[in-house]
């Protein structure tokens, strides 16, 4: 196969465990197809500045974690150097977002408009936070988190390239740390 960069990937799992003694691998899905996973046939490890193309053998959904089998590597000690890489698929085969959802890496770029209508930034990144999402961007001087909850974010428009954002939440955000 062709040599894969990163850039034309998204990701849509996350390799924790080997699991057994055959060479399988958990998976922490990050796609909103659970059992996306069955009609794998190639997917791509990202491990350090690299891509690694494997074949898939099997896969199956248990307790929303995927359970893989990669062609080749047939002991929990080859599959070892798969732990905590990503994988991914061409960008070309990424499924589109529910309604109302989106992929973080969509939203990288639009522009920030506060209470007042005007933009206020630019999203650098989309950020999971272990307790919420958060908007990662540049606000008065400083790059902050703005949390991804309603008192914060409001309507995001893809067709405008926009999130609103509340500057009177940041601003209490701003007294908290600073005060």
């Amino acid at each position: 196969m062709e040599n894969v960069h990163a850039k034309d990937l998204v990701v849509v799992g996350h390799l924790m465990r080997t699991h057994g003694f055959k060479g399988e691998i958990k998976c922490a899905p990050q796609t909103h197809d659970l059992n996306r996973c069955k009609k794998f046939t190639t997917v791509f490890a990202l491990i350090k500045a690299s891509t690694l193309a494997l074949e898939v053998e099997s896969a199956r959904v248990a307790n929303d974690i995927w359970i893989l089998k990669f062609k080749g590597y047939d002991s929990s000690e080859a599959v070892q150097n798969l732990v905590n890489a990503d994988i991914g698929v061409p960008m070309e085969e990424r499924i589109p977002a529910p309604e109302g959802k989106y992929y973080f890496s969509d939203l990288e770029g639009f522009s920030i408009i506060g209470d007042s209508g005007s933009v206020i930034g630019s999203v650098l990144s989309v950020e999971q936070l272990p307790s919420v999402n958060a908007f990662r961007f540049t606000y008065k001087g400083s790059e902050i988190l703005a949390p991804w909850i309603k008192e914060c974010v409001g309507e995001i428009d893809s067709e405008k390239r926009t999130v609103q954002i509340s500057e009177a939440f940041l601003a209490k955000l701003f007294d908290m740390r600073v005060g």
